[in-house]
């Protein structure tokens, strides 16, 4: 007698069940973060470009006049708006403004622009009412408090990232025939809605499939302290990642009289050694507190984050303090460190990455709307 004997399932048709799976309701769960996350993200690929567009007080007539040191921008600005200090000045290069941030008081973090060959104020803003900057706080953590918008971006980009890869397996197709190279490859516009819906959510996801890889994983090293810990670890070859208060700590003890205010003698010496501030980046950052250290930053690609070097250096005594301060000297942890706001926002490579990073956004935020679509047709909850 032969019984009915049960057809095994092969062991590609479990996976894919099981991607299929995770795909559908990780997707669901994380589906609008994602949407507002890059949404935002698509909006600030283009920050220093569309504020040098839209933000005169971006730029300064310059008349061939030298620029005036750190001391003199800031004392003005504090003079101006009462403020006890500043976090620093950073000149942005030939014929623009300079920047003199406070950061004192949560409630009036203000960003100041000064034209650095005359001295005068051309704008402040608060950082609360900076259109960028309301777009960084819903990129970052939902435009709720940080203690709980930031965990929920944080995690949803890491259900993204398992979504991403499990859409790969999804797509990829059983058999490679001409007709599955043209429904993975293409998008059948003259076809219905459904298909059409199908094909962006399937095809333009594998094209984005890379770039998303990469715009996720580094952001999490943003919102995620212990992915951030084991990408410098991995990077570094097993060091560990000292923050900007654990690897300059100033002694304040070497004291010494100076003719000049420490920051002008900081700013003269990228003067005297040849540092091209027309056409470079200088970030003079100013001590936080008594055991903070002066921080100099040179960013030879305007445009990026960028630093070539960043230094520290005592107060008082103006000692150098050792840090990993050129960037081809660094460590593997501290390169990517440095690499990584740039890779975030496609500004590794200049405009054209910029320009791709930028529809990989757009296509990340329609991803899980066209997902959604497919999900809900196939409940037969409406039809279009």
């Amino acid at each position: 007698m032969t019984g009915y004997r049960k057809k095994k399932k092969h062991p590609r048709s479990l996976f894919y069940r099981i991607s299929a799976w995770l795909h559908l309701w990780l997707g669901l769960i994380s589906g609008m973060v994602i949407v507002i996350v890059s949404l935002t993200g698509a909006i600030l690929t283009f920050e220093q470009e569309l504020r040098l567009l839209f933000q005169p007080y971006q730029k300064a007539e310059a008349n061939h006049l030298p620029f005036l040191p750190p001391s003199a921008l800031s004392k003005v600005v504090m003079e101006t708006y009462k403020f006890p200090t500043v976090a620093g000045v950073f000149y942005q290069g030939e014929g623009r403004s300079a920047i003199v941030p406070y950061y004192g008081d949560p409630k009036r973090y203000t960003v100041v622009y000064v034209d650095p060959y005359s001295g005068k104020i051309l704008h402040h803003q608060l950082l609360d009412e900076d259109f960028y900057r309301i777009m960084l706080t819903g990129h970052y953590q939902l435009w709720l408090p940080r203690p709980v918008g930031q965990p929920i971006v944080a995690y949803a980009t890491l259900i993204f990232v398992i979504t991403l890869i499990s859409g790969m397996v999804l797509w990829w197709p059983k058999k490679w025939t001409k007709s599955t190279r043209k429904a993975s490859f293409f998008i059948k516009v003259k076809a219905k809605f459904k298909r059409v819906n199908y094909d962006l959510h399937n095809v333009l996801g594998f094209y984005s499939l890379l770039i998303a890889l990469v715009l996720a994983l580094t952001g999490m090293v943003y919102g995620m302290k212990w992915f951030s810990t084991a990408v410098y670890f991995v990077g570094s070859g097993g060091e560990k990642q000292l923050s900007r208060r654990d690897r300059a700590v100033s002694d304040t003890t070497l004291a010494t009289i100076h003719n000049l205010p420490e920051e002008d003698i900081l700013f003269h010496h990228l003067v005297t050694t040849g540092v091209d501030l027309d056409h470079q980046l200088i970030s003079i950052s100013y001590p936080f507190g008594k055991k903070g250290a002066w921080g100099v930053g040179i960013n030879p690609k305007p445009g990026t984050s960028y630093l070539d070097h960043y230094q520290y250096y005592e107060q008082h005594s103006l000692k150098l303090l050792p840090s990993p301060d050129l960037y081809a000297k660094a460590n593997g942890g501290e390169k990517i460190s440095r690499l990584n706001l740039d890779l975030h926002i496609g500004a590794i490579g200049g405009i054209w990455t910029k320009i791709i990073a930028f529809l990989v956004c757009v296509i990340c935020t329609s991803l899980p709307i066209t997902g959604f679509i497919i999900w809900i047709r196939k409940r037969n909850k409406f039809q279009f």
